[in-house]
């Protein structure tokens, strides 16, 4: 019997029935500088429930302020009011780039931009286990005013 019980658990590691959700984004902090683009990805893993999984990003100022809600890939009235326009704009925006991956967008990031950013996955999942969100540190460093090179601008495909 107790060769049996082992050969169950190994069974549950091996195959996973043991896995939790996990978001993931990259290890930071990211470093920009303002005007230019900004993309940061964020993939969930090991969950239940649907294949296309929803997404939520938030933003908190390093400073401590109030986190503030940024884009949602499922609700149009997420955003944060003082977000709203750059994000109808095109500015700030959230692709979906699979059905468990997603990238926040930053046409042309500005100081303000500068904060930790959190990536929020709503459960799906029959039992609540792992990780719900994710979080990087992003600073916007003022450009070179004195430098009279050209603006790199990101172009985003369909």
């Amino acid at each position: 019997m107790d060769a049996l019980m082992h050969a169950v658990l190994f069974g549950f590691l091996t195959f996973g029935v043991c896995s939790a959700r996990k978001v993931s984004i990259p290890s930071g902090p990211l470093i920009r500088v303002e005007g230019q683009p900004v993309a940061i990805r964020c993939n969930v893993s090991e969950y239940e429930g649907p294949r296309e999984q929803d997404f939520e990003w938030k933003m908190k100022h390093v400073a401590g302020r109030a986190s503030i809600n940024v884009v949602s890939t499922f609700d149009s009235r997420y955003t944060d009011a003082s977000l709203s326009a750059r994000v109808a704009a095109g500015d700030v925006a959230v692709a979906r780039l699979g059905d468990s991956e997603v990238e926040l967008r930053i046409g042309e990031a500005r100081n303000a931009d500068g904060g930790v950013y959190s990536c929020h996955t709503p459960s799906t999942d029959s039992v609540i286990r792992g990780s719900y969100q994710a979080d990087v540190e992003l600073t916007v460093n003022p450009g070179d005013a004195g430098c009279n090179r050209p603006k790199t601008h990101l172009v985003y495909g369909h």
